[in-house]
């Protein structure tokens, strides 16, 4: 329906400007011939082809349904052959030099009307011109009534010659643009099944790239950024599509200059790790884009691989425990036998030496000693070898306020110059957890925050909820730790302090395992530290 509109409009457009330029041409005869001879008639003419637009716009404008109608096109058209003859007639009849304009009304029909416009036409063309053609044989009617003209009625031969030629050479225009015609409806919807493919594959790419969670771009051969998906901007931090440099941003994040230099002439595939400011792992794959051994550009792939850099930090870490627990464990209890066997023979000889000798205190000293070395190998040895532990429902804030207590309370501290905050739900935190073990994993948190003071501090404990989990914040104003030394504080024997065994945070890490938790710290070096514990939650249906 639309088309059809169209069509129409553009034919009347046409029409006009057909007839302003006849105008015109006719004003500039006129000019040059004087007013001896007038073309009055021709203006005449054209102010009917004028007059006949303005009908059919009205027509267009008063007759909606009538604008989206072949018929339409059909009046036009035959309103247009009509004037056509007209024009011939008094231009000459059938020696007129307008006579091709029937001709062109043929291909005007079939480009708006494909085959069944051409033929009709054709039909209406052949009953105009014939009519006319017999006219003037006949004598009935002469151009030089009209117009200032010698005329004189063609002979019959003339005039079956003229009617046969022009009749087969509407008919043979017709056939002619009808092929034509279909030749190019065939072509345009090829055309359109093929920009419609070709749409569907730019959408298609579009919604592949922009949902990648890595990072894609191209650039040419000196490295300026031709295309990037919003996950490149946004793990790169650049804010705009094109026009960047790539070695100059990874530069910026971090990228020595060495490195720089290598990739100024890449001619393979190469993969760049880059630990860029916030703690950030990117993995940067570079490819040059080759076409008939000549550089283009590169592609380049971008992933943030923070987390996946985590995950390794823990495997690996749970791999050192493992080996470490399992060698520690076999040493432990081979000298925990003989260390036994010292502490007894020393004890045996203190009592038959003369208290305040010196060999009453260092056998003391033997005894004392022995002890301790006992005591941190069994504490090892729960570490590695943990007894079976026993899974409850319990709410975690009365368990974490009673440990609160304690430590706040604990007179063997030298608390009087800490503050303490806390931060408590209103409501029950149930979770699944063995509560000696979730004392003890707090217990250790504390004292680690504790010992990270040296003087006036703060210690804020708080308990929240992050679906799927509960999470136990301890946070201290110490001394930090560097964020490179974080993921070694979880190893056994790691020590922090002067004082202590060094596997505080290794029983802590081993106790969230078990409880199927994790552990997470953020420190900044010289401000302070956050441990967090993370339980999952259990719906609390009481």
């Amino acid at each position: 329906m639309e088309g059809l509109e169209k069509q129409a409009i553009r034919l009347m457009v046409v029409r006009m400007v057909v007839a302003l330029t006849f105008f015109f041409s006719a004003l500039g005869i006129q000019a040059s011939i004087g007013l001896h001879l007038t073309l009055q008639p021709f203006f005449d003419f054209i102010a009917f082809v004028l007059a006949l637009n303005l009908v059919y716009a009205l027509m267009y404008w008063w007759i909606p349904p009538l604008r989206g109608m072949t018929l339409f096109l059909y009046i036009q058209l035959t309103g247009d052959a009509a004037t056509v003859t007209l024009l011939v007639f008094l231009t000459g009849g059938i020696y007129s030099i307008f006579v091709f304009l029937f001709h062109l009304l043929i291909v005007v029909a079939g480009i708006l009307l494909q085959r069944k416009g051409a033929f009709t036409m054709a039909a209406v063309d052949s009953l105009l011109f014939g009519s006319l053609t017999v006219a003037l044989f006949y004598n009935w009617i002469r151009p030089d009534w009209f117009v200032q003209t010698t005329y004189e009625p063609p002979p019959p031969g003339s005039a079956l010659y003229a009617l046969l030629a022009n009749l087969m050479g509407f008919f043979l225009v017709a056939v002619l643009v009808s092929i034509m015609s279909s030749r190019i409806e065939r072509s345009r919807k090829t055309l359109g099944e093929v920009q419609k493919d070709l749409s569907f594959l730019r959408d298609l790419n579009e919604k592949v790239v922009s949902s990648l969670a890595g990072g894609l771009l191209t650039t040419d051969e000196k490295w300026n950024v031709i295309f990037c998906n919003a996950a490149s901007r946004r793990i790169l931090m650049e804010s705009v599509a094109s026009g960047w440099n790539l070695l100059d941003q990874l530069r910026s994040l971090g990228l020595e200059e060495e490195a720089v230099n290598r990739l100024q002439d890449l001619n393979q595939p190469q993969d760049i790790s880059l630990e860029v400011p916030g703690d950030q792992h990117l993995l940067v794959s570079l490819w040059p884009m080759l076409e008939n051994e000549g550089r283009l550009g590169y592609l380049a792939l971008v992933r943030d691989e923070t987390e996946l850099v985590r995950l390794r930090q823990q495997l690996a870490l749970r791999d050192r425990l493992a080996a470490t627990g399992e060698m520690a464990a076999n040493i432990a209890h081979e000298i925990k036998n003989p260390l036994g066997s010292i502490s007894g023979s020393a004890q045996m000889l203190r009592r038959e030496a003369v208290p305040g000798s010196r060999e009453y205190e260092l056998l003391g000293i033997i005894h004392s000693e022995s002890n301790r070395l006992s005591q941190t190998l069994q504490n090892f040895l729960s570490f590695v070898q943990p007894g079976p532990q026993i899974l409850k429902n319990h709410d975690l804030v009365a368990l974490a306020r009673e440990v609160w207590t304690l430590f706040r309370n604990d007179p063997s501290h030298s608390l009087e110059a800490l503050t303490f905050k806390e931060s408590f739900p209103t409501h029950r935190v149930v979770a699944a957890v063995d509560q000696d073990r979730f004392r003890q994993a707090m217990w250790n948190l504390l004292q680690n925050a504790r010992k990270a003071i040296n003087g006036p501090g703060t210690i804020t404990l708080s308990l929240s909820l992050r679906e799927p989990y509960a999470i136990l914040e301890v946070k201290d104003t110490g001394k930090g730790i560097p964020k490179s030394e974080i993921p070694k504080y979880f190893e056994p024997f790691r020590r922090g302090f002067r004082s202590g065994s060094g596997l505080g945070l290794s029983v802590v890490y081993r106790i969230m395992e078990q409880h199927g938790g994790l552990v997470e710290m953020d420190s900044t070096y010289g401000k302070g530290t956050v441990c967090r514990l993370l339980f999952p939650l259990v719906r609390d249906d009481a």
